[in-house]
């Protein structure tokens, strides 16, 4: 084999081992993933346009793997806060990393107002994680502090880039 093709598949072989996994996380606790998280960034979505802070609580239930969810919005406009529940329960319990979230009330019959969440990463002390839907199209960085410092805000936003995340007009919230 040539040495410039030597080379080449050396700088593949090396790049490829340096870059991140584009997966999901595959060891979530569920224990710890309980509680308040605040949300810090996210990609633009139409839904929480309005939104200039968001929270969202975990509730465990009686049922392992379920949830009750509690959403709630600042909004930007008027500062008045809206609450939006819902349930979670976890669909890979291989990996505790996929919830399905469906509204609480009339909708949720059926599971016509539903959404696959899976978590894409999070910090080992599970300060902060980064949750999506499945195809990346949409994507949240949740802290467990209302207001981290900014090189916590930077480091959570290049995990996301890194993991093939959209970062382009990411909406830092929070602040």
């Amino acid at each position: 084999m040539p040495h410039y093709a030597v080379a080449a598949l050396s700088a593949l072989v090396l790049s490829a081992l340096a870059a991140p996994a584009a997966s999901q996380a595959t060891n979530v606790s569920l224990d710890r993933f309980d509680g308040r998280w605040f949300e810090i960034a996210r990609n633009p979505n139409g839904v929480q346009r309005p939104c200039r802070q968001a929270r969202i609580d975990f509730i465990p239930t009686s049922r392992p793997g379920r949830y009750d969810l509690a959403v709630t919005c600042t909004r930007a406009t008027d500062g008045r806060e809206e609450t939006l529940q819902a349930q979670a329960r976890v669909t890979d319990t291989t990996t505790n990393a996929k919830f399905r979230f469906s509204l609480a009330g009339l909708l949720s019959f059926g599971g016509l107002a539903s959404q696959q969440y899976w978590v894409w990463d999070h910090a080992p002390d599970y300060s902060w994680a980064l949750m999506g839907l499945p195809d990346r199209s949409n994507w949240w960085i949740w802290h467990r502090s209302p207001a981290p410092s900014a090189a916590e805000r930077s480091s959570t936003l290049g995990r996301a880039q890194a993991l093939g995340f959209d970062t382009t007009g990411v909406i830092q919230t929070g602040l």
